[in-house]
């Protein structure tokens, strides 16, 4: 019996007995017998229309299943297309494995095809970055990098493929046995405990943030057990929204200064912050609306990150996991913190009538928060939301109710445009029978808007509602701030597209939205129509976020 198969074979084999069922794609010659092989071992290949689609697909699906997302790409322009979603994905501690086709072995330096240095070129963005030179070495280094993008902190990781590689042929049983175990993550001493035992029992004014290390480690439980125990506040952040949900008492929604839910207020007024899975960002004001007497305790798995920006008290090297669950069942002892939860509480409550003034304003051009209330009332909450960048995020990301985790896939510390369509394919891939919802600007859907195509080509259904200003509204509006709003140069307005004729004419659903009763029929008559839709809306040209206003004082020099 001949067992010899090529390496492509090896690889997908390797996938497979990995669990991967998915992979994120495009075409190109150096890559083909990865592509015979999956056909023959039955993974699916969802194919795009530009790696950064791919790429982008592969980052949502590693965020919503806490598994690797595959990206499958071709040599050359095919992987640094790539590098915007691999750079998205580093910032936002998203698993995923980048398997590039390369130039062959022999060609090296020889000015073959498609030759770029690709490892120097990926390895600022990602953890881990290797090329694998012998065939019979491909399973042992497809599973270190399926091990590799979840060690730790989560992350991309790259595994150059030179043709000769996947072409040539080896023998099945000389497969190295590939190491698939992880390393376990750091246990937290007694001695560590105690002092935050210690710290939480005098002070009077605590706060929780909980960020993407929350979700990562699957602190859901422990972390409403703790607040609910102590009565305390809790704000949470980018991938750790819904780790407790927005409708919990003592959940007050994002933790971002430029939100309008008192952040900034209560974060300059407790006197222990503790941070849990967050990484001092821009995302949370690099801590400096922290009151600056207050003690601060920050766990996270990933050493470099503690006391980044802030110099932090108590630094506690841990999956955020084992620390509560180590910590809870040792802090029955404490005290209530009854008054100070209730007084947070009304502090939101204050701010927050604006943001529900927009949400059921009538007027047109409708707002984008009228928008996200249209969604609220159709779905109840329950859709998985992905949002694109620029000012409807912003708008979105502080007032959009979250009830679940893993619900809520947004750009990141990135801050790029068009990630849009290609998230919600690949979380409509990663849980097909979730409702998947997108909310977009009309720059950044055009970026990747040819992905409709591709997601009515393999049948992966999702609802996007574009708020449609006609401008790059983010930066039009920071122009605004600093030069007056007779100033606009060109560049900042945009005409209005017919995006949904488009998207029509691409075999999915389509329709034009400008009044505010129209808007949940049309969300209806979209998600019964069970194809790819759009909902094109007009919205008010002149609505400025709060976060741009914030981002153009950063900005401007002093």
């Amino acid at each position: 019996m001949n067992n010899k198969v090529e390496g492509g074979f090896a690889l997908v084999k390797t996938l497979k007995d990995l669990g991967v069922k998915d992979i994120f794609t495009l075409a190109g010659g150096h890559i083909n017998p990865i592509y015979n092989a999956c056909k023959e071992l039955g993974i699916r290949l969802i194919d795009t229309h530009h790696e950064q689609g791919a790429s982008m697909a592969a980052d949502a699906y590693g965020r919503v299943t806490k598994t690797p997302g595959i990206c499958l790409i071709t040599a050359g322009p095919g992987l640094t297309n790539t590098v915007t979603g691999m750079s998205g994905a580093f910032l936002s501690n998203s698993p995923c494995i980048f398997l590039s086709g390369k130039s062959g072995i022999e060609e090296n330096d020889r000015l073959p095809l498609q030759e770029v240095d690709q490892e120097a070129m990926v390895r600022p963005v990602t953890k881990w970055a290797k090329t694998v030179y012998d065939t019979k070495r491909i399973p042992e280094y497809t599973a270190n990098a399926f091990k590799m993008a979840l060690a730790g902190r989560p992350g991309p990781v790259y595994l150059g493929l030179p043709h000769e590689v996947l072409y040539e042929k080896t023998n099945f049983n000389e497969f190295d046995q590939p190491q698939t175990n992880f390393p376990s993550n750091p246990e937290v001493s007694d001695e560590e405990i105690n002092k935050i035992i210690d710290a939480i029992s005098s002070c009077s004014r605590p706060l929780i943030v909980a960020g993407s290390g929350s979700w990562y480690s699957n602190s859901s439980s422990e972390i409403t057990s703790f607040i609910e125990n102590l009565n305390v506040p809790i704000y949470t952040l980018n991938f750790g929204r819904g780790i407790v949900s927005d409708l919990h008492p003592n959940c007050l929604g994002q933790a971002s200064p430029s939100a309008m839910n008192a952040f900034k207020r209560v974060s300059s007024e407790a006197d222990l912050i503790i941070l849990l899975g967050v990484r001092l960002s821009l995302y949370i004001g690099w801590g400096r609306t922290f009151n600056p007497d207050a003690k601060v305790i920050q766990v996270d798995i990933e050493p470099e990150e503690i006391g980044r920006n802030r110099f932090v008290d108590f630094p506690i090297i841990s999956d955020v996991n084992k620390f509560l669950t180590k910590l809870n069942s040792n802090i029955s002892d404490t005290k209530n913190f009854k008054d100070w939860m209730n007084l947070t509480r009304d502090w939101k409550e204050l701010e927050w009538k604006e943001v529900e003034k927009l949400k059921s304003d009538n007027s047109t051009p409708m707002h984008v928060l009228r928008v996200v209330n249209a969604v609220e009332e159709a779905l109840g909450g329950e859709c998985m939301m992905c949002i694109d960048g620029g000012d409807t995020q912003a708008w979105t990301d502080s007032s959009y109710v979250i009830k679940e985790p893993g619900n809520y896939v947004k750009g990141g510390p990135l801050g790029c445009m068009g990630v849009g369509v290609p998230f919600a394919i690949g979380s409509k891939v990663a849980f097909p029978n979730r409702q998947v919802v997108l909310i977009s600007g009309d720059g950044a859907v055009g970026m990747n808007l040819m992905e409709f195509e591709s997601a009515v080509r393999h049948n992966i259904p999702f609802l996007c509602i574009v708020c449609n200003d006609k401008s790059w509204g983010m930066t039009k509006h920071q122009h605004w701030l600093n030069y007056g709003k007779e100033n606009t140069p060109t560049g900042h307005e945009m005409p209005f597209i017919n995006f949904h004729e488009i998207v029509k004419s691409m075999g999915g659903y389509g329709e034009l939205v400008e009044n505010p009763e129209d808007l949940i029929p049309a969300i209806e008559r979209s998600i019964k129509s069970g194809l790819p839709s759009l909902i094109n809306v007009i919205t008010n040209p002149d609505a400025t976020s709060a976060a741009t206003h914030a981002i153009t004082a950063m900005m401007t020099p002093k």
